[in-house]
């Protein structure tokens, strides 16, 4: 029984803390990398909302330099992950703490309002591929929970 409640209490503790488990689902790899190589991956990102600003067109290096700016929500993770779309655009050994979230307009009203929260985001998963992604995993979010 005391076995038992300090095993309870440490799980407690470990899945309270910030940056405990990484918090990106959806089907692994064998080597433990979330799958994004199917058409319409679903994944599901649990992490803090922000809102970045990046560079955009013409060059996306330098919004001082004429560059246009691209507002990014981002969601920051407790913890590295990793994905594997198939060879085609993501290094699977590539470990990385940040998720690009994107949505139907419907969702932005709820994005904006989160920002700063934890938040799950449910949807469909993609590695980037262009300059208008800025981080290795992109999520088309179908749903999007304060919690």
């Amino acid at each position: 029984m005391t076995v038992r409640i300090f095993v309870l209490s440490m799980l407690l503790i470990l899945t309270s803390q910030p940056g405990a488990i990484a918090q990106v689902t959806g089907p692994k790899t064998s080597e433990g990398c979330i799958r994004v190589a199917d058409p319409k991956s679903k994944v599901s990102v649990s992490g803090r909302l922000t809102l970045q600003l990046f560079p955009g067109v013409p060059n996306f290096e330098s919004i001082a330099a004429g560059d246009a700016e691209e507002r990014t929500f981002i969601v920051e993770l407790p913890a590295e992950t990793c994905i594997d779309d198939g060879g085609d655009f993501a290094d699977p050994a590539e470990k990385f703490v940040t998720v690009q979230v994107s949505g139907a307009d419907r969702l932005s009203t709820v994005l904006k309002a989160a920002v700063g929260r934890k938040v799950l985001i449910e949807g469909e998963g993609f590695a980037s591929y262009t300059g208008h992604h800025h981080a290795p995993l992109v999520v088309i979010a179908d749903r999007v929970s304060v919690e």
